[in-house]
């Protein structure tokens, strides 16, 4: 019987499918395992395909819309407070966790799970370790906006402490559990990249002759000691000041940050303003680099030149801002025994600072000899 209501399916002009072939949830299902009987059936498959494309372009919009919302929660629970930054930096960190669902708080209290701390060993990173809170280095916050991802956390701790955010933490099944590259390995590959650059910019001609001059080794140790000065006047200047002993430490890593910033900007292949729009102050190797980056100047570099130089000039001021540090780390070293000796100097004649000389008395032998026969004898009537 079922042989014949399919022959008289198949004469006639085409088969009607179940009415639950439509629902939603059993869309794919039926399609993939409704039998093709003939040339029809095929037919009938053929005339679906518009209908699954509008169900796909829904599913893409839904997936997108979907991966926002998750991005906006991915440090949901996380109540957060910075140590050891200054504008504009503090405010990328502060802008960017919240955007991800962070919660920022001014000062370290009992509501709070996570500090993200620029130094360690500062008062504040005692304090939160004092009171066994989690902290962490900015690279996490910095990897997870631009990951758009929640990137594991471990490898960026300074302290492990109590749970960095609150409730369950569903996100954190989504972490990256990726093993992150060594800081190391990176800063090699970045100091050989460089490398190229001197043949590339050879291969461009007359213009790029003007950069090499530019960019001397020695005229960028130069730039590198007097951005460090000035960045140092400018910390100084402004309300939130760090400690004076980190002064020097901050400022070099605030150079090193922006220029980093201008280095993102052209792998990304923008202007070199774009990274470093919202700095206060610029250090002059970004100022000259983007001086290279004008659209429709014949004197510029194309953006891979420009990012060859500028990863050689961020090795020479690195180095020459460790050799800074560590001069003067020695120096403070020096000083620090200096005046160490000079104390215990001072207290060892302490007690001959309260005789004055003027009261001394001029005394002959004979009479130094009365005074201490007078003395012993009137020590023994004790």
């Amino acid at each position: 019987m079922s042989d014949t209501k399919r022959s008289a399916n198949n004469s006639g002009s085409k088969r009607s499918l179940p009415s639950w072939t439509n629902s939603r949830e059993n869309e794919s299902d039926n399609s993939a395992k409704k039998p093709t009987l003939d040339g029809q059936g095929e037919k009938s498959s053929d005339a679906e395909t518009p209908n699954k494309s509008k169900v796909q372009n829904e599913n893409g919009g839904n997936a997108s819309s979907l991966e926002s919302k998750s991005f906006n929660k991915l440090l949901e629970g996380v109540v957060f407070v910075l140590s050891g930054f200054v504008n504009p930096e503090r405010g990328m960190l502060r802008s960017r966790a919240m955007e991800m669902g962070a919660e920022y708080k001014p000062d370290w209290n009992s509501d709070c799970t996570l500090l993200v701390c620029a130094f360690p060993n500062t008062p504040k990173f005692r304090q939160v370790e004092a009171d066994c809170g989690t902290i962490v280095s900015k690279d996490w916050i910095i990897e997870c906006y631009t990951q758009r991802k929640l990137i594991e956390i471990d490898s960026y701790l300074l302290h492990a402490g109590k749970p960095w955010r609150k409730g369950n933490g569903s996100l954190e099944v989504n972490e990256d559990k990726k093993p992150s590259v060594p800081k190391k390995l990176l800063k090699h590959v970045e100091r050989e990249q460089p490398s190229a650059s001197t043949a590339s910019i050879k291969s461009k001609g007359k213009d790029t002759d003007v950069a090499r001059k530019c960019f001397e080794p020695s005229e960028v140790k130069k730039w590198a000691i007097d951005d460090l000065n000035k960045t140092i006047q400018w910390l100084e200047s402004q309300e939130e000041k760090p400690d004076p002993g980190e002064l020097t430490k901050i400022a070099a890593e605030g150079i090193l940050t922006c220029l980093q910033d201008a280095i993102c900007s052209l792998e990304e292949k923008q202007d070199i303003r774009k990274g470093t729009e919202d700095w206060m102050f610029l250090p002059r190797v970004v100022e000259e680099l983007a001086k290279f980056d004008v659209v429709g100047n014949k004197g510029s570099l194309s953006k891979e030149d420009l990012r060859r130089q500028a990863l050689d000039c961020k090795r020479i001021y690195e180095e020459e801002l460790n050799s800074l540090d560590h001069e003067r780390k020695k120096n403070s070293k020096v000083n620090k025994e200096q005046r160490s000796k000079t104390g215990r100097t001072n207290a060892m004649s302490s007690g001959a600072v309260e005789y004055d000389s003027d009261e001394t008395i001029e005394m002959t032998e004979q009479e130094i000899d009365i005074a201490y026969k007078a003395l012993s004898s009137n020590i023994c009537h004790l």
